[in-house]
Order: C-alpha cells, then sequence, then structure tokens
C-alpha cells in the first residue's frame, strides 16, 4: 500500500479521538445519542482544529447502522465508505473551485433524491466563504428548509466573510487552537505506535512552531522523520524549520545587555547568511516573551531586567512587523538593535532626564534668584543650571528703560511667592499684535463675525479694537464674546488683557 502521511493515517476516527475540541465534540455525542439532529451545522476556527474530521465524524455517526452509543463503529459498510471516501451519500466539497450559482444549483436539484443505501444525504462544503454572493443567495432558502433525509455542515476558516443570512440557519461550532499539552499528548501516542525516537526538546519545538493546529505538528514530524529516519534529532528540526538553537537565541540577549551593539549586529549577519531572518526574529520574540513571564513569575533570575526585557520585546516585537514590508529584511533588526543600545526608544530615561532638569531650576530660584529670561540672562554667570544660559545682553538693551519705549511691552518675568512660581505678563508691541490678529480670531471660532475688526492701540494692559460697523461691534460687546476672545488672546500671545471695543471705519471707508 502506498505510503501516508502521518496527518492522514492518525486522523480521528471517533468522537473521543478527537483533541482539544471537547466543548464541541461533547455537544455532538448528546445530539447524535438523543436524536436531536440539526439540519445544518457551521465548523469555524483556525486551520488544523478538526472541522473536516469532525465533520466526517458526525457524517459516519449519524449513518452507521452498528453505532456504539454516540461513536460510529468504523466496520460497517457505511463508516468503511466514507472511510475510503468513496460514499455515495457523504459528499464532500470544495468551495474553494466550486463557488458559482451554478454548481449551488446543481446542488439544490440532487438534495432532493433520497440517500442510497443511508438514513441521512451529509454535504459537507469546506472554506464556505469562497461562495460568490449570488451562491450564497441560492443556498439560502435550501439551507432554511432542506428536506428531512440532508445534513449541512459548513466549515470554514474566515467566518467573518459568510453571509449573517447563512449563519442565523446554523448551529455553529467555534474551533479553537489546540493546546501545546493536547499536541504533545498526540505526538506521543503516534511516536509510540511509529517506533520513533526523538531527542528531547523535539516535540516541545514542535508543538510550538505548530501554533495551535495538530496538522502542521503531524506535518513536521513526518519531514522530520523523513530526514533522520527512526531518530529525530534538535539538528534535523532546525534545518527544516529554518530556526537557531536556543544558544545563539541567548547569545544574542547577553550581547544586546552588555550594550554590545557591533557584536549583536554581527550576530545577526551570520543568521542571515542561513536561515530566514522573519523566522529568527519570530524566534527571538518568542524567546523574549518567555523571559519576560519567568521574570514576572520570579521563578528564577534573569538575563535582563524587567524594563528592558520588555523594551527588547516591544522593539523586536516591531521589527518583526515592519520586516514585512521592508525592501532589506535585515534592516528593522538592526535598527531595533542600536535603538536598544543607544536608548533612543527609552521614553522613561526621557522622563527621568527632563525631572532631573526640572529639579535642577527649582533648586537655582529657590535660592532667591530671580529666573532668568532666554536671551537676557547676563553671561558669566557660573550658577545657572546647565542649559539656561544666555548670551549677554546688548548695553542699549540692558539700559533702555521699556516703559519709556511707545508701542512695546514688556517682556515676561518669573518671581517667587513662597514656593511657587509667578509669571506676569505684561504689554506686547502693537505690530505683532495686528500682525498675529487672524491668528487670535481663528483660535476663539469667531473669525466669521469679527472679521472687520483691527487693534487700534495699546493703552496699558487694555487693547482697544476697533469695529467696522455697527453689527460687529454688538456681536463683539457681548460678554461672552469677550471672554472667549481674550482667553484666545492669552493662548496666542500668552497675555492677559482686557479688551475695549470702539467703531472705528477702516482705511478706505467714509
Amino acid at each position: 500500500m502506498a505510503y501516508q502521511a502521518l496527518y492522514r493515517a492518525w486522523r480521528p476516527q471517533r468522537f473521543s479521538e478527537i483533541a482539544g475540541q471537547a466543548h464541541i465534540t461533547r455537544t455532538l455525542v448528546n445530539a447524535v445519542d438523543s436524536g436531536r439532529i440539526a439540519h445544518a451545522y457551521l465548523f469555524s476556527g483556525p486551520r488544523g482544529t478538526g472541522k473536516t474530521t469532525t465533520a466526517k465524524v458526525l457524517a459516519k455517526a449519524v449513518n452507521c447502522a452498528e453505532r456504539e452509543g454516540a461513536e460510529p463503529c468504523n466496520r460497517c459498510p457505511s463508516c468503511t465508505s466514507i472511510n475510503n471516501g468513496v460514499s455515495i451519500d457523504v459528499l464532500e466539497i470544495d468551495a474553494a473551485s466550486n463557488r458559482g450559482i451554478d454548481e449551488i444549483r446543481e446542488l439544490r436539484e440532487q438534495i432532493r433524491f433520497r440517500p442510497a443505501s443511508s438514513p441521512y444525504k451529509v454535504y459537507i462544503v469546506d472554506e464556505v466563504h469562497m461562495l460568490t454572493g449570488e451562491a450564497f443567495n441560492a443556498l439560502l432558502k435550501t439551507l432554511e428548509e432542506p428536506p428531512r433525509h440532508v445534513i449541512f455542515v459548513l466549515a470554514t476558516t474566515e467566518v467573518h466573510k459568510v453571509p449573517l443570512t447563512i449563519l442565523s440557519r446554523c448551529q455553529r461550532f467555534e474551533f479553537r487552537r489546540i493546546s501545546n499539552e493536547d499536541i504533545l499528548d498526540r505526538l506521543d501516542e503516534i511516536i509510540g505506535f511509529a517506533d520513533l525516537t526523538v531527542e528531547d526538546g523535539v516535540l516541545e519545538l514542535i508543538a510550538r512552531v505548530s501554533e495551535g493546529s495538530l496538522r502542521d505538528a503531524l506535518s513536521v514530524l513526518d519531514q522530520a522523520s523523513a530526514l533522520g529516519g527512526d531518530r529525530i534529532t534538535m539538528v534535523d528540526l532546525y534545518a527544516i524549520l529554518g530556526t537557531v538553537g536556543q544558544d545563539v537565541l541567548e547569545t544574542l540577549a547577553h550581547r544586546l545587555d552588555a550594550n554590545d551593539a557591533a557584536g549583536a549586529l554581527r550576530l545577526l549577519h551570520e543568521v542571515q547568511n542561513s536561515k530566514d531572518l522573519r523566522l529568527f526574529a519570530r524566534e527571538f520574540t518568542d524567546y523574549l516573551r518567555g523571559l519576560l513571564f519567568v521574570t514576572l513569575e520570579g521563578r528564577t533570575k534573569p538575563d535582563l531586567d524587567q524594563g528592558r526585557t520588555l523594551r527588547l520585546l516591544s522593539l523586536f516585537a516591531k521589527a518583526e512587523q515592519e520586516m514585512r514590508f521592508a525592501s532589506r529584511q535585515s534592516l528593522p533588526l538592526e535598527l531595533a538593535v542600536v535603538r536598544f543600545v543607544r536608548g533612543d526608544d527609552d521614553f522613561e530615561a526621557r522622563v527621568a532626564d527632563l525631572e532631573q532638569r526640572l529639579q535642577k531650576l527649582e533648586e537655582y530660584v529657590g535660592t532667591g534668584h530671580q529666573a532668568p529670561v532666554t536671551g537676557e540672562t547676563p553671561a558669566g554667570r557660573d550658577d545657572l543650571p546647565s542649559g539656561l544660559k544666555a548670551s549677554e545682553p546688548s548695553p542699549q538693551r540692558a539700559t533702555t528703560n521699556q516703559a519709556d519705549r511707545p508701542g512695546t511691552q514688556g517682556r515676561t518675568r518669573t518671581t517667587v511667592a513662597g514656593d511657587a512660581l509667578v509669571s506676569e505678563t505684561t504689554l506686547e508691541d502693537l505690530e505683532t499684535v495686528r500682525r498675529r490678529w487672524p491668528e487670535v480670531l481663528a483660535a476663539c471660532k469667531r473669525e466669521q463675525y469679527l472679521k472687520r475688526t483691527r487693534p487700534l492701540a495699546l493703552d496699558g494692559i487694555t487693547l482697544v479694537v476697533g469695529c467696522g460697523d455697527p453689527f460687529t461691534l454688538d456681536v463683539f460687546e457681548r460678554p461672552q464674546n469677550l471672554v472667549v476672545l481674550e482667553e484666545a488672546l492669552n493662548r496666542v500671545l500668552a497675555v492677559k488683557w482686557r479688551i475695549k471695543c470702539v467703531r472705528d471705519n477702516p482705511p478706505g471707508e467714509a
């Protein structure tokens, strides 16, 4: 007999053999046992979790003449023909290649005929989400009220693409990813019967890379046994999967912990020469994820502290996603290494630095000095915190009395009142006010009403604004509008002024 792949040879033949889906098999067993068989089922979930297998076991159970409780006997002619794929009463349809309305119309014609030798005709429609909209519409009425001898089992990996009108007419079962423990139990069982020898860690790695798909796990085991014969080693498994050993991952982590960017980059280049970098990135993020869990649980002393592990995991997880669109796959990983070593991504470190600088400023002000204004700090003051020293002002600027200069404002000054810093803002240059007046109007959201206004003069801390017509003056003088405008003035120019409105004809008007 021709060789069969492991996932086919070890396909479950009974409900009790289906791994990791107890919530589904128990429901179906009870339904078959009590005779409460629905006319349509929808099996959804990731690949390799047993959807089609469960559909075939259900088809055998409802048609088995020598059923043992709810389990098929796998000996009667009906079970044997279904196992061999030659039953004319159990039809498996691939919706990916039979997705049109003509195929569904043909199916509607066939279901009117009774089963040849079984109680039920079972239609298993795989990848049902691939049907066209017209095909779904043609299937709708038949699915809602099929003949009593017909059972539909629809299987899909993308249930969100199935119309709600179809979903509402089916009993829906959500298949979950199979746990690593269940996969390991199944692999151990198969290895015992197949008389295979495996190194420590082989089955754990197969279970991890299969990501909850038992079919994928069996395919990897089948390929590894073909490469290594009766003995499967970690070296063979690394060669098949295109991954690296645990020692390489640990070496990279240690070099990054030591801030050895050059050594980490050399290691990446060595891996790139013989392995798939995307698989390596996923392996390293899985390693860091496990290291983080160990750190949080406190089971052992970590190689990296929690903060650095979290930063490194975040950087490499982001790099793994960026590799999908990068023209050079190594670049996102190289950038992640350099950013980690340089600390460019360390937000907490930047915040700590800002807090330290702020503390120095507070200590300086607390000594009784007046906080300097940028551009006006006298030169030669060595007692200023780093970053606050400025160039020496010109003699004219130092001797001129600000109050004697018409059309200008004073500068912002900071004084000490107890432990608090108080900001006193005085007048600003009138030309600056006129130039930035449109920004003020936009900031207060009254621009459409106040376009015909313009600053006329400064009188102390009062800004005199002229209005071009009585309507604008009336809108302008409303207290709520004045408050909004004063707040906008404060946001844009950082000054606190009162505003006075006067009637004014713009230039060029009578």
